[in-house]
Parts: structure tokens; C-alpha cells; sequence
């Protein structure tokens, strides 16, 4: 297997918490240098959301889809039962995975969308973590810090006061709405 000490030495460090100092676009560019064609076809199928080809995933990444379906159909089983909808239309296949019925259970008890997100996030780092334990140079190496990295990019994208602006544009639509359906009904 190839090592990368080179690469993974001068990437900068990635933190939950921490900040984004480095794009996933940067990344690849960076790692294009290094790796040869196959492996960047691999390292650019390493998606946080549904791979492109499940087939090129090997090792963390494969083992984090794996555990990422699993965590994604308990939610759905649990949104499925919520709304009263059969379920099976929405499961993808694989197993249940240890912990994720867990996960999936604490984040719909969590109100705010944006804090429940952020702690699917934070349990999505924490096995990518335990999935890069012992790959230090190596593509594994590549993958989980590609992958962490893509969970950056999408925390940063969650602004409470963008979100806030959103929901009361949309709050003043309905509201506009139902005043142009009240004033309708009354000239009837």
C-alpha cells in the first residue's frame, strides 16, 4: 500500500470545532500531485453524502458509507413512524451497525434542526475518527481527512441567522397567504 507522509504531514490539522483552512477543491488539487489516476477516481468517489460508485470504496471509506446508511435508515425508520408511512420504500440495503439506532434516536429528540444536525455531524467526525485510527499515511489517511473535510464545508454552511431570515420570509408568505385567502372568501 502506498504511503502519503509526505502529503498527510503538510495538510493542516482538521478540528469539528476548529476552523476550515483548507476546500475540498484545494484538496484534491493537492493530492492530484501525489496519487496516481486510479487512486484519485477512489479518493473523489469518498463521499459524506451517497457515493457515486459504491464499488471504488474500500476500507474507511466503505466502512463509513456503511455505517452512514445505517445511521440514515434508523432516521428513517424513526421520521417513517412519525408520520404514520411504511418505511420500506425509503430503507436503503445493509445492516444495522452498533450504536447508530442509538444516535438516530437522541437526534429526533433534539428540537432545533440546527442543533440535531450538528450532532449527527459530530457522531458522523467521531466514526470517521475511530475509522482513521492507525492511518496516518497511508489512502485510508487520504479518505477520512477527505471525508471530515467534506463534514467541514457543510458545517460551515449552517448560519443561524441566515437560517432565521429564511424562516421568516417564508413565516411572511403563509401569513400573506391566508390574509389574500381571508380577504377572497370575504368578497365572495
Amino acid at each position: 500500500m502506498s504511503q502519503y507522509y509526505y502529503t498527510m504531514a503538510s495538510l493542516p490539522m482538521l478540528s469539528y470545532d476548529g476552523s476550515l483552512h483548507i476546500d475540498s477543491e484545494l484538496f484534491l488539487d493537492y493530492c492530484s500531485r501525489e496519487l496516481n489516476e486510479e487512486s484519485m477516481e477512489k479518493l473523489m468517489n469518498c463521499k459524506i453524502s451517497i457515493p457515486e460508485n459504491e464499488a471504488l470504496l474500500e476500507g474507511a471509506a466503505r466502512d463509513f458509507w456503511a455505517w452512514e446508511k445505517s445511521l440514515k435508515n434508523e432516521l428513517v425508520k424513526l421520521r417513517a413512524r412519525n408520520m404514520n408511512v411504511d418505511e420500506k420504500d425509503y430503507i436503503r440495503e445493509g445492516e444495522t451497525l452498533f450504536g447508530t439506532p442509538e444516535i438516530a434516536a437522541s437526534a429526533m429528540k433534539i428540537d432545533s434542526p440546527l442543533e440535531a444536525e450538528n450532532f449527527l455531524n459530530r457522531a458522523r467526525w467521531s466514526a470517521l475518527d475511530q475509522l482513521g485510527t492507525g492511518h496516518y499515511f497511508d489512502f485510508e489517511a487520504l479518505a477520512v481527512y477527505y471525508l471530515q473535510l467534506q463534514l467541514l464545508e457543510r458545517k460551515s454552511l449552517f448560519d443561524a441567522e441566515r437560517g432565521y431570515e429564511k424562516y421568516q420570509e417564508i413565516y411572511q408568505n403563509i401569513l400573506s397567504n391566508v390574509d389574500e385567502d381571508i380577504t377572497v372568501g370575504d368578497s365572495k
